[in-house]
């Protein structure tokens, strides 16, 4: 993938061709001409993968959507942020909030629509392996790219050539059909083969990506919508048999410990003459796997190359994720360093985290769910105006960092999620972004701040993920068993319940839980209504003030948007009337401060 994202300066230049003239172009690049090699095929799928990177996740990426909207977090940030906004299932000024999702996903959908009707210019292969292989990405790309559009837009326009003319909004199942049709096509194209770390490729999608996404898109398409198959007529069983090639021919695995696949477990952070370390790390004997890890089957790559031109060379949603520097002591909260305060850990989900793992039975020594404390950092709330004074304590172990709080950020809950969070390590003089001293060698010195520096995969799709939706395919237990082994938890029954807690927990703040929670519930959305609820009975610090998080009724909110979030109002206004707004997305929508949630 670093060959990936040093190529995204290719500028591509794919102008019509002068038909008239009747001769070829010999002077610029065309859709006529482009690309004439293999090499030039590879740039252009390049400008494809960069459309996967974003510069903003609170406009441009579901993953924001998805982590703030569902119960595993609040909004956080100032009382009246787009964050707040969006916890509360609401818009902030306008109804373009989200206008950067749908242009990257549609600048990726155009790009992959011009290599997939250009690549018959490449003169030469050097296989049909390589040729099959860079068309299967780009319709895995394609396919991903539409899906984002389907989860967050529900109808949206259909587009299969490169051009810029706006069509009506398609329905839900065409849309639908095209992303199976475009997932069936990956696998069928793409070689039996993965890019781990080490490896050049890593970064570029594979065979069994696509077939693993193939059963996300079949779960999440028949709950919600109450099919038994996906629109292009893949049923069930030709689903189990995808997902069973990969879990089996893949050579994708978990890791020793779920912890490892976070970067607060690297060693860097921990090695320094001064003795700055993360005790949790140290006293659990946990060590980073490193990006593009045995585990993880699809992420977005980041490198130590941003400024503020490209942004989203690093890893932004780690920026959004982490704590407000406002008092932040880097010596009291280390390794954790600053961002900009977004999806605090909702304390009704710890609750019942707690609670389910005292109820379960454990293997190899073990009393309590690993995962509790290895997702989230949980800490003692230092008052930004009283030194000495603590708010509140909500420390779960004693190695954990303590946390002076902001004095103007709302929703501080004593929990950040640690899975994608700013980390630091100790240069001997300053603390810095931990890549910067595990790659010494990789010079940015005009670039200073860590919000351009975070090197973390931004995890799509894991083996984990891939083994319980197996078991839920199927409706049996060996998949979820192995995920729940893996952190010593005792082998379960198959159900439907016990498949719902596990991957609660397991992939807790990746943004699955809110897709999950729609499919669970169905057309009608009442089970996911019933429980965003529960996001009420507990105290939260707001501006360095405990007070009682809001009663809001987000079943109630629910129900006026049908899960969908509002098309861009721009987009809207250029399509003279080809598209027409979501449901639930008028005045009384709008979000103007928490204080007045009522």
């Amino acid at each position: 993938m670093k060959r990936i994202l040093l190529i995204l300066s290719v500028v591509l230049c794919f102008s019509s061709c002068d038909d008239f003239l009747d001769t070829e172009n010999l002077t610029q690049k065309t859709t006529g001409n482009f690309p004439a090699t293999e090499k030039e095929a590879s740039e252009m799928l390049v400008s494809i993968y960069a459309n996967l990177l974003f510069e903003d996740p609170e406009t441009s990426s579901e993953y924001y959507i998805a982590q703030l909207a569902s119960d595993d977090c609040l909004g956080g940030n100032l009382s009246a942020s787009n964050n707040c906004a969006t916890n509360f299932l609401m818009y902030k000024n306008t109804l373009n909030g989200y206008s950067g999702i749908w242009s990257r996903c549609f600048r990726l959908i155009n790009r992959a629509n011009n290599a997939i009707s250009s690549f018959p210019n490449c003169k030469s292969w050097s296989s049909e392996k390589e040729k099959n292989r860079m068309y299967g990405e780009a319709y895995f790309l394609r396919a991903i790219a539409y899906y984002e559009l389907a989860q967050v837009f529900g109808r949206v326009p259909i587009h299969t050539e490169f051009e810029s003319t706006a069509r009506p909004q398609s329905e839900i199942d065409d849309v639908y059909k095209l992303v199976a049709d475009d997932l069936q096509k990956a696998i069928e194209l793409m070689p039996n083969q993965i890019y781990t770390f080490g490896n050049s490729m890593a970064g570029h999608a594979t065979k069994y990506a696509a077939e693993g996404y193939m059963a996300r898109v079949f779960l999440y398409y028949t709950g919600r919508y109450a099919k038994d198959a996906l629109p292009n007529g893949i049923t069930k069983s030709q689903v189990i048999d995808w997902i069973d090639d990969c879990v089996q021919n893949s050579g994708h695995d978990l890791v020793s410990d779920q912890r490892n696949l976070w970067s607060y477990t690297n060693a860097i952070t921990n090695n320094n003459a001064e003795g700055y370390k993360y005790n949790y790390v140290v006293n659990n004997k946990l060590n980073w796997a490193n990006n593009s890890a045995v585990e993880t089957m699809f992420a977005n790559k980041h490198n130590l190359k941003g400024n503020w031109t490209y942004t989203w060379w690093s890893n932004t949603v780690s920026q959004f994720y982490s704590p407000s520097g406002d008092k932040m002591v880097k010596k009291e909260s280390y390794p954790f360093g600053q961002g900009w305060g977004a999806g605090p850990v909702s304390p009704a989900m710890v609750e019942e985290w707690k609670a389910w793992s005292k109820k379960q039975s454990y293997i190899d020594g073990y009393t309590e769910d690993p995962r509790l404390t290895g997702s989230i950092w949980s800490y003692k709330a230092n008052d930004p105006n009283n030194v000495g004074t603590v708010l509140f304590d909500r420390s779960l172990t004693k190695d954990e960092p303590a946390y002076t709080v902001s004095q103007r950020y709302y929703e501080q809950t004593g929990y950040f999620q640690k899975k994608y969070i700013n980390i630091l390590a100790f240069d001997g003089a300053n603390f810095v972004p931990f890549g910067i001293v595990m790659y010494p060698n990789i010079n940015n010195p005009a670039i200073t701040s860590q919000s351009l520096l975070n090197i973390a995969d931004l995890i799509h799709l894991r083996f984990a993920d891939v083994l319980l939706m197996q078991s839920e395919l199927k409706q049996d237990p060996e998949g979820m068993n192995r995920v729940r082994a893996r952190s010593h938890l005792a082998p379960l029954p198959y159900s439907l319940d016990n498949i719902k807690n596990e991957r609660r927990w397991e992939l807790a703040f990746e943004s699955i839980r809110w897709w999950d929670m729609l499919r669970w519930a169905g057309p009608t959305l009442t089970e996911a209504g019933t429980i965003l609820n529960n996001q009420k009975g507990f105290t939260v610090i707001n501006a360095a003030v405990v007070v009682p998080m809001v009663e809001f009724d987000y079943a109630s909110r629910l129900q006026k948007t049908q899960g969908y979030w509002p098309i861009p109002q721009n987009e809207i206004d250029k399509s003279n009337g080809a598209y027409t707004q979501n449901p639930g997305w008028d005045a009384s929508a709008l979000f103007t401060d928490w204080n007045n949630m009522k």
